[in-house]
């Protein structure tokens, strides 16, 4: 048994063959879909073809004039606007090709100025060297001058203190002389009051005592004191009221000198004093010999300031 199944233009309508036992219906209401779709494209078809006439159209236009009974001037008439005209075309000239000659000349002018740079550059080398030439000339005079000042001040200012110093040194003699002559003074008034005394018990004044067995020559003794006067230098004042006076004890070997040191007995109260009459005392040892030959073994000494 052979069979054979068609698909058709219908979904689901199948066809039988022989030995089927039962017909297959038809689809209901299959034409009226069919009709009832062909009607709607129709009308589609037109609406979309009456509007798209009826926007293509062009409104009608309508015109209407409108008179005013008054009189009123023109308006003036649009001025027309007057083109500038065009601007002229520049042509680009190319300038001619210089000539032979021309370069020749372009070269050698060239050259002059180069040498004419070279001659200035040269004469302001000159012009810098000289004026350096002159500012070094300039700086040693200058030097040289400053030189010459400062040694002038120099030997001015040796001068100036060699002067002060031989001023100093002259003011200085002066004052020496003046007290030398002072001193020389004190020693004369002094030897005069001395070589004048007698030595005793009751003497008075700058003179050397006698002490017990041990007399002192009046002669020997004028000599001792003037012998200690002559090395005693005070510059001291002695304006004052009282007459200080200071006594002295020396022991002496038998040549003379001074046995230990002298022996300040009583004190004028004058330090300055005393303690000149002490250094003239040590100075003017060794003392000498009396008449008979020997030296005293003591000889107590007394000095009065204003004497």
């Amino acid at each position: 048994m052979n069979e054979r199944i068609n698909t058709g233009a219908g979904a689901g309508a199948l066809l039988a063959t022989v030995g089927s036992h039962y017909p297959i219906p038809k689809e209901p209401g299959k034409n009226s879909a069919l009709v009832l779709a062909g009607l709607m494209h129709v009308l589609l078809f037109l609406f979309l073809w009456i509007g798209i006439r009826w926007q293509s159209q062009e409104p009608v236009g309508v015109e209407a004039e409108i008179w005013d009974m008054t009189t009123r001037e023109a308006a003036p008439l649009p001025t027309p606007e007057v083109a500038p005209p065009p601007a002229p075309v520049e042509v680009e000239q190319k300038p001619p090709e210089p000539t032979a000659k021309q370069i020749e000349q372009e070269q050698e002018a060239d050259i002059a100025i180069e040498r004419a740079k070279e001659k200035k550059l040269q004469e302001k080398k000159l012009q810098e060297d000289k004026e350096r030439m002159q500012k070094e000339k300039d700086a040693q005079a200058a030097k040289e001058r400053q030189q010459k000042e400062d040694l002038a001040k120099e030997l001015k200012k040796k001068e100036d203190q060699a002067k002060e110093a031989k001023k100093q040194e002259q003011d200085k003699l002066a004052q020496q002389k003046k007290a030398d002559a002072l001193a020389q003074k004190q020693r004369d008034d002094n030897l005069k009051r001395l070589t004048g005394q007698i030595i005793g018990s009751g003497g008075n004044g700058d003179a050397v005592k006698s002490t017990g067995n041990n007399r002192v020559d009046p002669s020997y003794a004028g000599k001792i004191a003037a012998k200690i006067k002559s090395n005693m230098v005070y510059v001291g004042s002695d304006n004052g009221p009282d007459n200080p006076t200071v006594e002295f004890k020396i022991e002496l070997f038998p040549d003379g000198s001074i046995k230990g040191v002298p022996q300040k007995t009583k004190s004028s109260g004058v330090a300055a004093f005393d303690d000149a009459v002490d250094r003239a005392i040590r100075k003017s040892a060794p003392f000498p010999a009396d008449k008979s030959g020997n030296v005293p073994a003591t000889i107590p000494l007394t000095y009065r300031l204003k004497d």
